[in-house]
């Protein structure tokens, strides 16, 4: 359902389904692309959240990383001729956290479904990808300003890509054809820069948040994680597209060097 026909049933009446406020795409890539924090619908029921003093509290919207994540995977299955798997928050973060952990991501009930929802997706997807590819690739897309024409890394200094690092070492990672050293091939500034090496302390502001941190390969699910900090320059209304576009010869060209079977 487009966000405006959603926007207009939350306004009509009865709450949704919680899967109304989170877009699912099923995939048939090893890639899976999320994105919490772009959302601007809220919650029905749900207060917005006030409590700052929880730690990590931030209710400020990623603007238009709803849309870079749209975009690239819709330029992603242009290229690579199959669908990554998609989960993207169209609520507003200021009435829930996606990237927090349940006691700190909502302060009503009211938002606990739709969590469950986008966390029950995720998982689905992580799942799918394991047993069909036996590796994969998500994608925690977010922005920042700090640095606002860069790309920041976040694997929690490289533990969340554990697995990728153990079968191809750190060049797929940071290297010509991984994800970060590809970007920055393209003439973005990427944080730590691609040849800083293994030992390079990521920003600690952007060294990856809860999905990263619950679904990367070090865990379980056996999927590495990267979460990627795009600058506002970068996902501004004109950049976006041509961001969502570099961001998917990156990751075809990852695909084609440790993903392809």
């Amino acid at each position: 359902m487009p966000a405006l026909a959603v926007f207009a049933a939350l306004a009509a009446g009865p709450a949704p389904n919680p899967a109304d406020l989170v877009l699912i795409q099923k995939g048939t890539l090893p890639v899976i692309v999320s994105a919490p924090h772009g959302g601007r619908l809220p919650i029905p029921g749900a207060p917005e959240r006030t409590r700052y003093e929880v730690p990590e509290f931030a209710t400020v919207r990623d603007a238009n990383t709803d849309l870079l994540a749209e975009q690239f995977a819709a330029a992603l299955e242009r290229k690579l001729g199959g669908k990554p798997w998609l989960v993207v928050a169209r609520f507003d973060r200021k009435y829930l956290d996606a990237n927090r952990p349940p006691g700190r991501a909502y302060e009503d009930a009211a938002a606990e479904p739709v969590y469950d929802a986008y966390h029950a997706a995720l998982a689905a997807a992580c799942k799918a990808v394991k047993e069909e590819h036996g590796a994969g690739l998500l994608l925690d897309v977010h922005g920042q300003g700090t640095y606002p024409k860069a790309v920041a890394r976040g694997t929690r200094d490289g533990k969340t890509v554990g697995l990728l690092r153990e079968r191809h070492g750190w060049a797929a990672v940071a290297g010509k054809n991984g994800v970060l050293g590809r970007l920055e091939r393209a003439g973005y500034e990427v944080i730590p820069a691609a040849d800083a090496g293994p030992d390079a302390r990521e920003d600690r502001l952007y060294a990856g948040g809860y999905t990263v941190s619950t679904y990367g390969s070090h865990t379980a699910y056996a999927v590495d994680a990267i979460q990627l900090e795009f600058g506002t320059r970068l996902r501004d209304r004109e950049a976006v597209g041509r961001t969502a576009a570099d961001l998917a010869d990156a990751v075809a060209a990852f695909h084609g060097a440790y993903l392809k079977k």
